[in-house]
């Protein structure tokens, strides 16, 4: 039935857009596609109250890891089942997990610190200090090295107005007083060993595998990068010795060091430049971010809907696609060449993205998702993408008339999303 309406409104629009009306219907067509589309295919209860932040899948123990509010919620995804959940957080906002299985570390944002739990008893085993506000978290593989991401961490000349010449306002984009810090983090050891000061208000952070770690740059529309083997080198450095990177030495009671790659960094630091910056065009807040490793690709979800592909070597971008309102991350399959934008604006949307070899991209589904479901995990082993929000309400027996209606979240309702192929 909802496809014969579907024919009627075609039938009576196509008269009056004229030929247009196909330039303006029909979805871009990617090279090859998939026998079918996706869907919402199962939903999962799982309850549990507070603000959420990102998703992490662990693709061997096929354990999904929820951000959500003061604990980690942990779910099978074989059976939809709450498997458990870290508590002792104030408030959780990533999770990283180490390569071997054993450790999992969270950004509690409050706390300015990092929980270490272990993956088995989910017990905090250790705590450690970072910069203020963690948010993104991500584990590097090569160095073996967590990289904790501290936004905004403004000096305090930057709460006074700068202006140029001409008395006019200096944009924050371009203020070099605005700056992050990232916090260093040796896994094996579960200790803070440098902060890192970079310009600029950071985001999303990922590690392509082979050493490298990208950095969204929110309020510079860019994406920095660095050599995390190049930093590990950089910590080798004994107490005292005199820094020659812009680094400050530690000290015999202070075993963390800190790299000042700011604007304001009041030495330059000498030999090839540790940190690289990558400008990403038409591209206002980038938000999520994902890495094709094979082709060096960066996928950059936008704040004015848009998604760029650039070319991680050189910095191009090299196409444009549009995505839904609301994004805050992007999934990467690289088995099935699928690219996929979480959008929790409006009623929530999931973009999805077809990558036929390297570089041809066309959207070949916009999928209504739910309203907040903003973020979001990949399943390389069955191709699934889980997504979560919950259900919001009013109280009607609210004392306060029609003008004082407030929405609520229904108790119990947070769930996870399970999308996945119709062909499946």
């Amino acid at each position: 039935m909802k496809r014969f309406f579907a024919g009627i409104v075609v039938l009576l629009l196509e008269p009056l857009l004229g030929c247009g009306f196909a330039a303006i219907a029909q979805t871009p067509q990617a090279t090859e596609l998939p026998g079918k589309l996706f869907d919402i295919q199962k939903t999962w209860k799982i309850g549990g109250e507070g603000n959420w932040d990102y998703l992490t899948l662990d693709p061997v123990a096929l354990k999904l890891y929820i951000a959500h509010g003061p604990v980690v919620q942990i779910v099978d995804v074989n059976t939809g089942a709450l498997a458990g959940q870290v508590t002792g957080l104030r408030d959780a906002h990533g999770i990283a997990l180490d390569d071997n299985g054993q450790y999992g570390y969270v950004s509690d944002g409050p706390a300015n610190e990092v929980k270490v739990f272990d993956r088995q008893t989910l017990e905090i085993v250790s705590t450690v200090a970072t910069g203020k506000n963690p948010r993104a978290i991500v584990f590097e593989p090569v160095s073996r090295l967590i990289f904790v991401i501290c936004p905004d961490a403004m000096t305090s000349e930057s709460r006074i107005p700068r202006r140029t010449a001409s008395g006019s306002n200096v944009p924050a984009s371009s203020d070099p007083f605005v700056k992050s810090t990232v916090t260093v983090i040796d896994a094996d050891k579960q200790k803070t060993i440098a902060d890192l000061d970079l310009p600029g208000k950071l985001g999303f952070a990922q590690a392509d595998g082979k050493g490298l770690v990208y950095v969204n740059v929110t309020d510079r529309n860019q994406i920095a990068y660095f050599n995390a083997q190049g930093i590990e080198s950089r910590l080798r450095k004994r107490a005292g010795e005199a820094p020659q990177d812009g680094s400050k030495p530690a000290g015999p009671n202070d075993p963390t060091l800190t790299l000042d790659w700011s604007d304001t960094a009041q030495e330059r630091q000498s030999g090839p430049k540790p940190l690289h910056t990558i400008r990403i065009g038409d591209c206002q807040s980038p938000r999520g971010l994902a890495i094709d490793s094979t082709n060096q690709r960066l996928f950059v979800a936008c704040e004015n809907m848009k998604m760029q592909v650039l070319d991680a070597n050189d910095g191009q971008v090299l196409t444009t696609l549009p995505i839904g309102a609301g994004t805050d991350a992007v999934g990467y399959d690289a088995s099935r060449g699928l690219i996929y934008a979480s959008n929790g604006g409006g009623v929530g949307s999931l973009t999805i993205i077809r990558q036929h070899q390297t570089d041809s991209y066309a959207v070949i589904q916009e999928l209504p998702t739910r309203a907040r479901a903003r973020t979001l995990a990949v399943n390389p082993a069955s191709g699934e993408v889980y997504l979560v929000t919950n259900v919001t309400g009013f109280d009607l027996t609210h004392n306060g008339g029609i003008g004082g209606l407030k929405t609520s979240e229904l108790a119990g309702s947070f769930q996870v999303l399970v999308v996945g192929s119709l062909s499946n």
